[in-house]
């Protein structure tokens, strides 16, 4: 059986595929193959978990391997987790000889995005594990490492995973592709330091990716990638959170429906970069009217998909009177229930950003747990739509919709039963049109599965926060290495 860990000496040849010309979006399967549908409840159990050993040969400590998993086994996946995240506390020198210590910057949706590019970093150079920080603006005890451990627990993120057996993206140069590089550490502790954005990773040049880009293989895998990051962090706020989790689920009846994931970012009176890239609605008032709407025109023309459970909405929003708008058109017309989890929202007009003065370090914790808790959620629900373009929606839940989607097609030709499609759905600037995708290179060529709505109507100004490997960026890598004391051919 093949090694848990990946062998890193004091020269370290990786022997990799190249950057090849394939479409990973369309032709490959996501794994891990896990996934939660509406039946699953990803929280953990107290469920026993193999011991801990150190794999001859080796220089990292991980878990023994474990079996791949059943589709559907989060509990002993989650298990697997939290040994591994509590080793990663204490490893010496000689068992993590190269170390990547992230430093996120501004909102939750705009640290993810670039986390997971920090996360893809560390996959295509075989580094196991990465630490996520924050910069202390909660005045914790624990420092840069405060709204991290609260969200999901102490530890690092796990990117070399055995528990996936042979689908373990780290280990098997067959389902994912990487650079040929050799690294050489010098026989000492290693760390590098990432403060926001990631050294050859980037947006797009312009306000979208150019398809011929993506299609030439540039991505490297990164879809993969970005599923495995964000299924990871979920379940671990699932299991951290999950009393005030089950809470929400009692209370919304959440199981009991399909649910819509609504995303309203109005600004609630911010300014400064969310004004000027004119992020908001024109008219809010006019494009709730016309959203709840459109949603129960559709909600009529596919009523079979609703026949044995109800649509429901769940909305995440930084205005709070949003809900209450939206929960009152709907009441006048379809009566489409539209819901929230109980949490503090900015007073109107007073503003919601990642640097928010708060007076004690618990009232920060809980607004970053708030934000997350309604991204978790969104990842549970059937589709997600955005009232506007945000990071937010594009980091997890946008990866969770497309991971969905693909499995779902996946069950249609072995012939199961039909159910509602999974989308990730961008709303029109009027609020009059929803244009849905069900694969992410579609999403990304603005190429829709599905259009509901006038057809005439605006589509919304759409910009990619998704980032990607850029291939003219070796130069940065290298500096990156070097500056950490790493010598090698990148």
């Amino acid at each position: 059986m093949r090694s848990s860990s990946s062998s890193l000496f004091n020269t370290v040849t990786i022997f990799l595929l190249g950057f090849t010309a394939r479409n990973v979006f369309e032709n490959m399967e996501l794994s891990p193959k896990l996934f939660w549908n509406d039946k699953t409840a990803p929280y953990g159990s107290d469920a026993s978990f193999p011991s801990m050993s150190r794999t001859s040969g080796t220089k990292n400590l991980s878990p023994i391997h474990h079996s791949a998993p059943s589709n559907n086994d989060e509990v002993s996946y989650l298990e697997w987790l939290k040994v591994a995240r509590n080793q990663s506390l204490s490893l010496s020198a000689d068992q993590e000889p190269i170390q990547i210590m992230y430093r996120a910057m501004s909102g939750i949706g705009h640290q993810l995005v670039r986390l997971s590019s920090a996360y893809h970093f560390a996959m295509l150079y075989q580094i196991p594990r990465v630490w996520p920080t924050h910069n202390p603006v909660c005045h914790d005890r624990d420092g840069i490492f405060a709204i991290y451990n609260h969200l999901i627990g102490e530890g690092q993120l796990m990117v070399d995973i055995p528990f996936f057996g042979r689908e373990n993206l780290f280990q098997n140069p067959n389902l994912f592709p990487r650079p040929n590089t050799t690294l050489d550490y010098q026989g000492q502790k290693r760390v590098i330091n990432m403060i926001n954005e990631i050294p050859g990773y980037g947006h797009a040049p312009g306000r979208i990716w150019p398809i011929e880009y993506l299609m030439q293989g540039h991505t490297s895998g990164k879809q993969e990638t970005d599923y495995q990051l964000y299924h990871q962090l979920m379940l671990l706020f699932g299991h951290k959170h999950k009393t005030r989790i089950q809470k929400v689920m009692d209370i919304t009846q959440f199981n009991e429906h399909i649910v819509f994931g609504l995303h309203v970012r109005t600004g609630n009176g911010e300014g400064g970069d969310f004004q000027n890239k004119g992020r908001g609605m024109n008219d809010l008032g006019d494009w709730l009217t016309r959203f709840v709407s459109l949603l129960c025109d559709y909600k009529g023309q596919h009523s079979h998909y609703f026949a044995k459970k109800p649509l429901m909405v769940y909305v995440g929003t930084d205005t709070g009177s949003v809900i209450s708008k939206l929960q009152t058109h709907s009441n006048a017309a379809c009566k489409i229930p539209f819901v929230s989890s109980d949490q503090t929202f900015a007073k109107e007009g007073g503003s919601v950003t990642y640097n928010q003065k708060y007076d004690d370090s618990n009232k920060c914790l809980n607004g970053w747990e708030d934000m997350f808790l309604d991204m978790y959620l969104f990842t549970r629900c059937n589709s997600v739509i955005a009232g506007t373009y945000s990071s937010f929606t594009q980091s997890a839940p946008l990866s969770f919709m497309m991971n969905k989607a693909k499995q779902q097609k996946q069950q249609q030709l072995e012939g199961n039963e039909q159910f509602h499609p999974h989308y990730f759905c961008d709303v029109g600037v009027d609020g009059d049109r929803i244009d849905c995708a069900t694969t992410l290179i579609g999403w990304l060529n603005q190429t829709s599965h599905m259009t509901w709505g006038a057809l005439n109507g605006t589509k919304q100004s759409m910009k990619h926060e998704i980032t990607f490997p850029r291939m003219d960026q070796h130069a940065e890598i290298e500096k990156t290495f070097v500056g950490a004391g790493i010598k090698g051919n990148v």
